[in-house]
């Protein structure tokens, strides 16, 4: 039985680095062993099928050989990169969380669109930063079921770009104390074109605790959790 041979290992070579980027329809990517496995079995069988009057030109297989031991070679620094960086991000994430603990009772500032309210009348600073001026501003306050409970207009001195922080007394529209809980506020402006656009939220609040979980770092501030991602700064007092 004949065996169908390709004409070129340089393009066996070709395709076991196309193979690292694409898996094709759904297949999945040969590693890099599978690949240099596969290559010598079909250079095993192409030596065997070549005809004895016409021998494979020797210069030209030599090219080929020096392909794919160029190849092998990217392989290898690619998986030693690849260690590497998994190790500096697993050395990175040790720093941080053994530094996190020594946090416990500052200040941070975190970005998040929550905050609880104590329900004892008290007034909150709402935090927010914009990146551009606006004209107009309004904030507004969602219980948790969702509801818009209070309108903030924001003053036009808080229109220009950067943080800023509007007064909530802990009302809502109508002027009756809002119970304890959990709220939302988002903030919207218009420019000088009357484009509209949201701010980006953010509070203050007193780091409480720490807390590893499988999807990330988390950093209890204000009674709610919120990403270390999210947190920009961090003092003794804000």
């Amino acid at each position: 039985m004949s065996s169908v041979v390709p004409n070129s290992l340089g393009s066996i070579a070709n395709a076991t680095t196309d193979s690292t980027t694409s898996t094709g329809s759904g297949k999945k990517a040969q590693t890099a062993q599978e690949q240099k496995n596969q290559f010598l079995i079909l250079l095993t069988q192409q030596l065997k099928s070549q005809d004895p009057l016409k021998p494979y030109d020797n210069q030209q297989f030599a090219a080929q050989l020096a392909q794919f031991s160029q190849l092998e070679q990217l392989s290898g620094i690619r998986t030693l990169l690849e260690t590497q960086g998994q190790s500096n991000l697993s050395l990175s994430n040790t720093i941080t969380n053994t530094a996190l603990p020594g946090m416990l009772g500052k200040i941070a500032k975190a970005y998040t669109e929550n905050i609880n309210y104590a329900g004892d009348g008290s007034n909150l600073q709402l935090g927010f930063s914009i990146d551009k001026p606006g004209e107009a501003g309004l904030m507004s306050i969602y219980n948790g079921d969702g509801q818009v409970i209070r309108h903030l207009k924001v003053a036009k001195s808080e229109l220009s770009s950067g943080d800023h922080n509007v007064n909530w007394d802990g009302k809502d529209d109508f002027g009756r104390n809002v119970p304890k809980g959990t709220y939302t506020y988002f903030t919207d402006y218009q420019d000088k074109n009357g484009d509209t656009f949201k701010g980006k939220t953010f509070n203050y609040g007193t780091i409480e605790a720490v807390r590893f979980k499988s999807d990330g770092t988390m950093l209890v501030i204000g009674g709610l959790e919120v990403p270390l991602g999210n947190v920009t700064d961090i003092s003794t007092r804000n």
